[in-house]
């Protein structure tokens, strides 16, 4: 999984980028002149279950699932057309995490005029908007084009593109981000590679000091409701601050701050809520490993995540819940008490699920 940590200049990306992977990076730095700025690093999603699982079995190694993140400074909020290096960097992310500038800080001017949250995200929106016309534009004149030369592709190729790609321009003329489209699996599979941006969904961080009011206030009655469920409070700073801490200090500050976890795993449970996405983990003697998946995805397609040749040559998958081994203490009990099962192809994984693929190797040529 990889998230673009983006916002307009001055809003905290940098900081909160430092929050979630530990680094240090300097923050408070603007790109200017069209210089677009990229801080990467790796980390491990947390997850109780795999240590519990960890310290159960005593694999040789054990293995978080992963996210990157990516810090991308080059967006300014002032309806701009993107470069191609920003829209490259931007393209290639699955979601977006939003940093929406709440704090005061006179040492830190606003790029825009005064505090203003809701018209900071629609600020970016806009700008992310523009660039979509613009890509989805410049494929509609050549649908056109091929159209009205004739050979080539199938007409009715060309004549289904063209109705597509006119929605999504109505869509945008309208102020629709492309998101609120419902489109059928194959739209989605030609859409893939166009790297439209308000396709993507966005996690709302609203980065506050400890004297910040409520979200509700922050954004005022205005605010489209529908973002909601996509949008957490972090104060950035703090949480900076905590994670350049060894254990023992950061406990001790959470707790100063009624802080009942790190924004890192607030960060991570939103963004797999955001994106549909569960876990499911593998367990032998020599690897505890923790998957994502997305949600209504089958056990075929699960195994095909852990390697191509497993979803090729399934059968069956080995299927008991961390929950009941969790309880139940052993596989063996497990199974006693009737909750260890044999799945086919089109079983619907659970997060928590742990499996073990049965498959037949395919032949090599």
């Amino acid at each position: 999984m990889k998230l673009g940590i983006i916002g307009l200049p001055q809003c905290g990306k940098t900081t909160l980028f430092n929050a979630l992977t530990g680094g240090k990076k300097p923050t408070g730095q603007m790109a200017g002149g069209g210089q677009v700025q990229i801080n990467t690093a790796i980390v491990n999603v947390p997850d109780q279950r795999v240590d519990w699982l960890s310290q159960h079995c005593r694999p040789k190694k054990t293995t978080h699932a992963k996210v990157t993140f990516q810090d991308i400074a080059g967006v300014q909020g002032d309806r701009g057309v993107f470069s191609r290096t920003l829209l490259s960097a931007l393209s290639q992310v699955e979601g977006f995490v939003h940093v929406v500038r709440s704090f005061q800080e006179t040492s830190v001017p606003h790029p825009l005029e005064g505090m203003d949250a809701a018209r900071d995200i629609s600020a970016l929106e806009d700008e992310f908007a523009l660039n979509d016309m613009l890509t989805v534009g410049r494929k509609l004149q050549r649908l056109q084009e091929e159209w009205s030369k004739g050979g080539g592709r199938e007409r009715a190729v060309i004549e289904r593109e063209l109705h597509l790609f006119a929605q999504l321009q109505a869509a945008l003329e309208s102020g629709q981000p492309l998101h609120d489209m419902q489109l059928g699996p194959e739209d989605v599979r030609l859409l893939s590679g166009f790297g439209l941006l308000t396709r993507k969904p966005v996690l709302l961080v609203l980065n506050s000091d400890e004297s910040a009011p409520s979200p509700q206030e922050i954004l005022g009655p205005e605010f489209d409701c529908r973002q909601a469920q996509n949008l957490l409070t972090l104060m950035g700073k703090l949480e900076m601050e905590i994670a350049q801490l060894d254990e023992k200090d950061a406990a001790f500050f959470m707790q100063e701050y009624s802080l009942s976890e790190p924004g890192l795993t607030r960060v991570i449970r939103g963004a797999y809520d955001m994106l549909g996405l569960r876990s499911f983990f593998t367990v032998s003697a020599e690897e505890v490993r923790a998957w994502p998946l997305g949600a209504g995805a089958s056990a075929c397609q699960a195994a095909g995540v852990i390697h191509s040749d497993m979803q090729a040559g399934y059968i069956r998958a080995e299927v008991m819940a961390f929950t009941d081994l969790h309880q139940l203490g052993s596989e063996a009990e497990v199974k006693s008490a009737g909750k260890w099962r044999l799945e086919g192809k089109d079983y619907v994984v659970q997060d928590g699920d742990i499996l073990q693929v049965r498959f037949s190797p395919p032949a090599r040529k």
